[in-house]
């Protein structure tokens, strides 16, 4: 049995939360949980919750719909019912047929139409894996920049208190303190400009994903992101296959609107019943195309047709250029990060550890420290920036070609 000490302090907390006043409970502090998120689980959790991909979907999914109410014929049967007192009566039954099979043209259409809802879902989900991984790539540089902001910090303290303490001994003047004051000043504002990039970083990656983030949770590799290449064979892209099935659609479509020109055929059975005498036989009937053609179907179908067809020939274009300009651009990328320092980071803080120990001996005057420090702190944070574009390059690269690795696990 719980001792009487354990049963007063759980009645505490339970009227502390019972008693507790509304306002208190909603202002209280949201906790984000920095938990480990690799790039691919982000790409996992995008691709469940990117409005292009669900939109995709839909419309896969009422494409499918639609192939399937075109797999029964378009026009329902007809039944008619006469009488005349109780002496004759009769019934008819016809079903409409068109001569230039317009259903089946627009099965056709409905076809090309799902292949390419199915083309363009492909495609959204290698957008959006894109997409994601560019923004997890920008939120660990910008926490990379973080890191680097608070080094800059904590040099231009160390280096202002060097000087307040040679100051008081009379051995630094007041412009030397003056300096190193306003270099503090300067450091705590980029500091602060990093965090909110951070912060603007985090809530893009967060949008994209659905899930809270925390700058602690993510790699700080940029590159880790950008996964290695799989699949270039050089095959059709998605959004150009999916135009071309559009075209398709359009072009079937168009035969469908001009079969419509002929009315169909009707077809039918017809029972007479007339003072018991029964007489049946064959019914054929055929609306006259004099006035109404179909002028107008026509001329949708065609002005759409056009536009399906420049909009092929334009996306074909602009998917060459695209792959090439992706590979050109890869291809200097990766030759500029061959010739670059290999670890900006671990040579920025030799870089910084020189500079302090020729201060310290007296080598380096004070506003050459200064500018020293903050020109490598500048370099380490261009580096960054670099590799951030170098990862831009390779996803673009990835994405242009359609390379499955995009996905992740969700391939």
């Amino acid at each position: 049995m719980p001792s009487p000490s354990l049963l007063w302090a759980g009645c505490a907390v339970l009227f502390g939360v019972l008693f507790a006043s509304p306002a208190s409970l909603a202002n209280a502090p949201d906790t984000v949980v920095s938990v480990p998120l690799s790039p691919d689980a982000a790409v996992s959790a995008a691709l469940s919750v990117h409005p292009a991909v669900q939109s995709a979907e839909a419309q896969l999914v009422l494409a499918q719909g639609n192939v399937a109410a075109l797999r029964i014929p378009l026009a329902n049967p007809r039944l008619a019912a006469e009488t005349s007192g109780s002496n004759k009566t009769s019934f008819s039954v016809s079903q409409a047929i068109s001569p230039r099979r317009e259903g089946w043209l627009y099965r056709l259409e409905a076809k090309a139409k799902l292949e390419a809802r199915e083309q363009a879902l492909i495609r959204a989900r290698l957008s959006a894996a894109a997409q994601t991984r560019l923004a997890y790539v920008a939120a660990v540089i910008a926490g990379e920049k973080v890191r680097v902001a608070k080094e800059g910090v904590r040099l231009s303290k160390r280096l202002s208190q060097a000087v307040t303490r040679q100051s008081e001994e009379g051995l630094a003047s007041t412009l030397n303190l003056n300096l190193t004051r306003l270099a503090e000043v300067q450091a705590a504002t980029k500091l602060l400009e990093a965090r909110q990039l951070e912060a603007a970083a985090l809530r893009e990656l967060a949008s994209q994903t659905a899930l809270p983030l925390g700058a602690t949770g993510l790699m700080s590799d940029p590159l880790a992101a950008v996964p290695a290449p799989r699949d270039r064979e050089g095959k059709k892209r998605s959004d150009v296959r999916a135009a071309q099935a559009d075209l398709r659609a359009s072009q079937a479509r168009l035969r469908a609107q001009r079969a419509a020109s002929i009315p169909p055929l009707e077809i039918g059975l017809f029972i007479n019943i007339e003072d018991g005498q029964k007489v049946m036989g064959p019914t054929v009937s055929l609306e006259l195309p004099l006035f109404n053609r179909n002028q107008s179907g026509r001329s949708e179908a065609l002005g759409q047709q056009r536009i399906a067809s420049a909009r092929f020939q334009g996306l074909k274009a602009r998917a060459s250029t695209d792959i090439l300009t992706a590979e050109n651009t890869d291809a200097i990328a990766t030759e500029l990060m061959d010739s670059l320092v290999a670890e900006p980071a671990k040579e920025a803080k030799q870089a910084l550890d020189s500079i302090d120990a020729g201060y310290q001996a007296g080598e380096i005057d004070l506003s050459t420290t200064v500018l020293l420090q903050a020109e490598v702190l500048d370099s380490e944070s261009a580096a960054l920036t670099f590799l951030g574009q170098v990862a831009q390059a390779r996803l673009d690269l990835l994405l242009q070609t359609e390379d499955a690795a995009l996905l992740g696990e969700q391939q």
